[in-house]
């Protein structure tokens, strides 16, 4: 969800002078922009890190203090659901905030959540360390991104380079996965070390996150806001109750309106639910096919999210030759990945195992781009926002419930007999729903763009 932005006095001239002439603006602009995207792309890049350092050790640590598969289940099921029922109220103190301090918060929670596990081996200080860690998530959760987008999105002068936002996510997306690879694998290795490893490592991450943040995302001042009268602040409450009365309208237009735009919110919460499944288990269940090794588990996380990227591209190209690329797209990767999944879990063979287990992971990319598409061809640009927060609120909520269900039904963490045929089967059937809406015509007008629909990796604690 967007939140507000945090505007300051950095960029003001008061001094007497011969006005500047359009081209020195612009110099001053291009360096400014340059210096947004350095941030932004630095904060990306250790915002990965830190999550994707604990992605192989996260369940290993918790089972080896004790914590059974059920429990192991329903931790992850409440991260999922404190997710979900804290994105809009964290998103409208954001707003209140500023996005610097937001994210600078959601960091310094981060820090603390993930450093006291380090510190003691206690299953409840795990529980409330990962509980925490998934409260100040929800903090960063598009803050970030749009304050690179407003402040880049213009130079001095005002003028907009409709290109500016094209390199700027594409970097972006560079950013965050070079962070999540070397995350994942730097994870990997301290846990051959100690599980209890990265844990500290992904705190320090953070912190050092959260002093960066406060550093690079400074805001240039708003020429339209009048400067307050001194002593007098507008009031906290009032904008407090605009804000969710603003939340509200937004959900009503969501759950009253458009009934393809809610069935696509559900089939959507559907995929992330049969993904996570398989993503709470898969490193106790190839843990022992690969002897233990971490840093094989490691590269298998890793290779996943490289393989998407020349697929996303290739079919970038595909939609610009034909109209049905997107339905196409989406139901050739919800089959594959959910066959793919079927085979890991029978086949015996560990190389063949893993490889089918990354083709589902990246068949689940590849779905994504034309689901998120198709929501927003059907929300209206004054509601984008809200509405996404809600289809977030979705995918948490019926990942976490779905997770907890899970949990009592599968007595070992280690067994995929039932857990993964179940999520194969779901998978497919979600993803030939999503493809059914994704093409009807949408209802809105679209001017605008957006953030994320939900968590963009499925992160154990």
């Amino acid at each position: 969800m967007t939140s507000g932005t945090s505007r300051g006095p950095e960029n003001e001239s008061t001094s007497p002078g011969p006005p500047r002439s359009a081209d020195q603006d612009a110099v001053g602009g291009v360096g400014r922009a340059d210096r947004v995207r350095r941030g932004y792309l630095l904060v990306s890049g250790l915002d990965y890190f830190a999550d994707m350092l604990l992605t192989v050790t996260s369940v290993l640590l918790l089972q080896s203090l004790g914590m059974g598969s059920g429990a192991v289940f329903a931790l992850i099921a409440a991260v999922w659901i404190v997710e979900g029922v804290s994105e809009i109220p964290t998103g409208v103190l954001a707003d209140l905030l500023g996005r610097r301090a937001s994210v600078a918060i959601s960091f310094v929670l981060r820090a603390v959540g993930y450093s006291a596990l380090f510190f003691s081996g206690s299953v409840y200080v795990a529980a409330a360390g990962v509980l925490l860690s998934a409260l100040g998530g929800t903090f960063a959760s598009g803050a970030l991104e749009a304050w690179a987008v407003d402040e880049t999105g213009a130079d001095e002068t005002g003028a907009k380079d409709p290109r500016g936002l094209d390199r700027l996510f594409a970097q972006g997306k560079i950013a965050e996965n070079a962070g999540l690879v070397l995350g994942t694998l730097t994870g990997a290795a301290l846990g051959t070390l100690d599980l209890a490893l990265p844990q500290i490592v992904a705190g320090l991450t953070c912190a050092l996150a959260a002093v960066l943040s406060l550093r690079l995302m400074t805001g240039r001042p708003d020429p339209d806001r009048l400067p307050a009268a001194p002593g007098r602040r507008e009031a906290f409450a009032p904008r407090l109750r605009e804000s969710f009365g603003e939340v509200m309208t937004g959900t009503r237009l969501t759950l009253w309106g458009d009934k393809v735009l809610i069935a696509l919110i559900v089939a959507a919460a559907l995929l992330w639910l049969f993904r996570g499944i398989p993503g709470v288990q898969w490193t106790v269940v190839y843990e022992g096919l690969v002897g233990g090794n971490l840093l094989v588990l490691g590269a298998m996380r890793s290779v996943g999210s490289l393989l998407e990227i020349p697929l996303l591209g290739w079919t970038l190209s595909l939609q610009k030759r034909r109209a049905s690329a997107r339905r196409t797209v989406i139901v050739t990767a919800s089959t594959a990945g959910a066959l793919a999944l079927v085979c890991a879990a029978a086949v015996k063979e560990p190389a063949l195992s893993i490889v089918c287990y990354v083709c589902f992971s990246t068949a689940f990319g590849l779905c994504m781009p034309g689901v998120r598409a198709a929501m927003n061809e059907r929300i209206d640009s004054g509601h984008r926002a809200t509405v996404l927060s809600v289809a977030s609120l979705f995918n948490s909520l019926f990942t976490g419930g779905g997770l907890i269900l899970t949990g009592l039904a599968v007595g070992d963490l280690g067994s995929t007999a039932l857990a993964w045929p179940l999520a194969a089967a779901g998978f497919g059937i979600a993803g030939l729903w999503v493809a059914s809406l994704a093409v009807r015509p949408g209802t809105a007008q679209t001017t605008s763009t957006t953030g994320p629909t939900g968590p963009q990796e499925v992160r154990a604690p």
